[in-house]
């Protein structure tokens, strides 16, 4: 696949798509926008295929009813440093969370530090119910010791979708990062309001009528900054979470005490929302009514309940007085620095700089938020999609539980295996590489954008297939498109699963090496495909310059898998671990040793992922090359494994594989899988004297020979006591007496030697090299 398939995007097959795959959301109908790029994308494309990070170029769309854009056009990055008063003032900045996939997350931790911070700014010496009465001087002097309340920098992008017609003057944005401040702030502020409003209704009744509408307006002016109301416009709240996590922070700003007095105001569109209590009863609801509450809403949801009833609890304890300048500190005093870039590349830009977003975003978060709510259609598909990602990126368990079998009824790529978030990064990477046929970096965050160009491009692909089959099947059904929760399921997660399995040797996971899948496959071919596996994954975990080489082999796993579950084995399968697999291997080592430049890694990469596309290809014999063969035993004759720590694991992996070889030609026993290593025979260091400087008296030979691979012995990585290691480095005798314990049989052939001398390296290095064109070939696969 080149760069030509995006140019492939023609006029006449966009007008099919455009019509056939609507976004019923009029939010995402407004997303399919002409996208004016290089590759001359000029058309009307379905919602997928607009660009996700708009460029802001002073102009808006028209939003339905034919609404004005009131933001105003905006040319560069733009910081502001803002009172929290006139930040939350009017409808010039709403808040939505549209970006911020990981949801509310601060607990009543959090809450009390933020608010422990703001009552010793605000109140110094006169908190919590301490006396207050203080002479006018005092109040003077203590106003002047207040000093402003840095609240950090939030980002925030603008967004394309405020409607002057409907909602006023103002601008909407997505908070890209401040999430947690905002929504803390506004439960904070929205306890404040309740505690004054409801200290006006109880002293309605008293003499002091004057204290009762003073306290009422206070709480009028708190919602106001909550919800600033407008006459003849539609309302809207401060900031709004996604809509499964919304529920009670929409409760909490709206404040509906009295729930009969005005039932217009009553936002009807979550049928969860209206039956809910009361806030002001919140703190005194029983167990069982938290349950019923709390349980069928989200994790944010449950925070958010918490962490307002919290605050509730703890300025209940504050006299009015300090309520109230508390407030005035709030409004007047807390600063937050307000960044507003012109595209979301910038923001994600300015936040990783940073070194944190919440609670450690990284780039795959980004990606997830994309395929999850951007690219998915139905709300309900969106969270469970969500939810889905979130199983899958949960920390691994030590050990895959026994339970999870495989079968040719249910490909193992569906089983619900937790892989870790680093994992979900390295499949996309690695599938996105194949995908796109180019080199993706991971360079502090703009990898998100490449993966998007895959999904774009995979949603195109697919949704031609679909318009394709709909148009020759008799079938009434409406056309569903392929969307984001299908690339989650048919791209992200079996590539991750997979690719999970390969790094953790979980080679009996592996449906194409089930006997009951496989049928065909014999016991020598299946630990022969998983010998190759084992020496491919200790290379690229172990070597920087093959780890190129994991694109391929993942893609030959999944199409492996995929063979498996849907024939149970056939020519395809055997194409790919009979011909394809062996010249990964020899390619891997080939990289390893020699060291090419990454183009060049990249280049024999895609030159593979091309053939097996090419289904009429002859095959890997395709690729044989007289040269490459010397060319390997050339560089390992020449290479120092035991100079570094990566050749030493590459020698490792070397003399591992090339012993399980030997074990398989002659129907031995294989060593369960595990970590190996090297020892050096003719020791590093040895005493003045001893046998070994007898054997080796010149320096400049032990120089020439200590690092090659002929002086190294493959041993089985167990703990040694230093007593022990210290008696091997200083007999040859002791050395064969832990040699003849190994099981590996390339190490146990050392111990029918006499010693070891400069011609017995010599030898050994020899018939190591000799082993080279047994155990891995150019282009040979087809003859295997």
């Amino acid at each position: 696949m080149t760069s030509a398939l995006t140019v492939a995007l023609a006029a006449t097959t966009l007008a099919t798509f455009a019509s056939a795959f609507t976004h019923p959301s009029s939010v995402l109908n407004h997303a399919i926008a002409a996208a004016a790029s290089k590759t001359a994308l000029h058309q009307e494309l379905p919602f997928f295929a607009a660009p996700a990070f708009q460029q802001s170029n002073g102009s808006s769309s028209s939003q339905s009813g034919g609404g004005s854009q009131s933001s105003p056009p905006q040319s560069a990055t733009v910081t502001l440093r803002l009172p929290l008063g006139t930040l939350f003032d009017g409808r010039d900045y709403i808040f939505v969370t549209e970006s911020n996939v990981r949801g509310y997350e601060w607990t009543e931790k959090e809450t009390d530090i933020l608010l422990d911070d703001l009552m010793d700014a605000a109140l110094g010496t006169i908190q919590g119910g301490q006396d207050t009465t203080t002479t006018t001087t005092n109040n003077n002097q203590q106003q002047q010791l207040i000093t402003d309340y840095e609240l950090s920098q939030i980002v925030l992008v603008p967004t394309s979708d405020w409607d002057s017609n409907l909602l006023g003057l103002g601008s909407r944005y997505d908070v890209y990062d401040g999430q947690q401040r905002l929504v803390t702030l506004n439960l904070l502020l929205a306890s404040l309001r309740d505690s004054f409003q409801l200290e006006a209704t109880s002293s309605e009744g008293s003499s002091s009528k004057k204290r009762s509408v003073a306290l009422e307006a206070t709480a009028n002016e708190i919602s106001s900054m909550l919800m600033p109301r407008k006459v003849r416009k539609e309302d809207v709240k401060r900031i709004t979470l996604r809509k499964r996590d919304n529920v009670l922070l929409e409760k909490i700003l709206v404040n509906n005490l009295d729930e009969d007095d005005d039932e217009e105001e009553e936002d009807t569109t979550t049928a969860t929302a209206t039956a809910l209590p009361p806030t002001n009863t919140w703190s005194k609801l029983t167990p069982k009514q938290k349950s019923h509450l709390l349980t069928p809403l989200s994790n944010a949801n449950t925070r958010i309940y918490h962490n307002f009833v919290h605050l509730t609890q703890r300025l209940s304890l504050l006299t009015t007085r300090e309520r109230l300048r508390l407030l005035d500190y709030i409004v007047e005093r807390v600063h937050l620095l307000v960044c507003i870039p012109e595209t979301s590349r910038i923001a994600r830009n300015i936040v990783m700089s940073q070194g944190r977003k919440g609670m450690d975003n990284e780039a795959v978060d980004d990606f997830k938020g994309l395929v999850c709510f951007r690219y998915t259609l139905d709300e309900d598909d969106m969270y469970q999609t969500f939810d889905q990602w979130d199983e899958l990126a949960a920390e691994p368990a030590a050990a895959i539980s026994s339970s999870i079998t495989n079968d040719s009824s249910s490909s193992s790529l569906s089983k619900p295996i937790a892989v870790g978030r680093d994992i979900i990064s390295s499949a996309c990477l690695l599938r996105a590489s194949a995908a796109l046929r180019t080199k993706i970096r991971s360079r502090g965050g703009d990898e998100v954008y490449e993966w998007e160009r895959w999904l774009r491009q995979e949603l195109w692909l697919q949704n031609q297939l679909l318009a394709k089959q709909h148009e020759t099947s008799t079938s009434t059904t409406p056309l569903q498109p392929w969307q984001g929760k299908d690339f989650f399921a048919k791209k992200i997660q079996p590539a991750s699963i997979v690719l999970h399995k390969f790094r953790t040797r979980q080679w009996d996971e592996f449906s194409f090496l089930s006997k009951d899948v496989n049928k065909k496959m014999t016991k020598k071919e299946r630990s022969s495909v998983i010998a190759r596996l084992d020496f491919l994954r200790d290379v690229i975990m172990g070597v920087t310059s093959a780890k190129e080489a994991e694109i391929v082999v993942l893609d030959i796993l999944l199409r492996a898998e995929e063979e498996a579950a849907s024939n149970g084995g056939g020519s395809s399968l055997d194409r790919y671990l009979e011909e394809f697999l062996p010249l990964v291997e020899s390619w891997t080592l080939w990289m390893a040793l020699t060291r090419p430049s990454p183009m060049q890694r990249h280049a024999r990469v895609f030159s593979l992922l091309d053939a097996m596309d090419d289904v009429d290809s002859v095959g890997a014999g395709m690729f044989a090359d007289e040269d490459e063969m010397e060319n390997l035993k050339a560089a390992m004759d020449e290479y120092e494994f035991g100079a570094s720590a990566g050749g030493k694991r590459l020698a490792a992996a070397i003399l591992k594989r090339m012993s399980t070889h030997l074990m398989l030609e002659e129907k031995k026993g294989i060593p369960d899988g595990g970590d190996v290593s090297v020892d050096f025979i003719l020791p590093s260091k040895f005493a003045k004297g001893s046998e070994w400087e007898k054997q080796w008296p010149e320096e400049e030979q032990r120089v020439e020979w200590m690092n090659r691979i002929g002086n190294l012995a493959l041993v089985s990585s167990r703990p040694r006591s230093r007593t022990a290691r210290k008696t091997a480095d200083s007999s040859w005798e002791q050395k064969c007496v832990d040699f003849k314990k190994e099981p590996w049989l390339l190490t146990r052939q050392l111990v029918e030697l006499d010693g070891w001398d400069a011609a017995a390296v010599q030898d050994q290095q020899k018939d190591i090299l000799s082993l080279t064109d047994l155990v891995w070939s150019f282009g040979e696969g087809s003859k295997q």
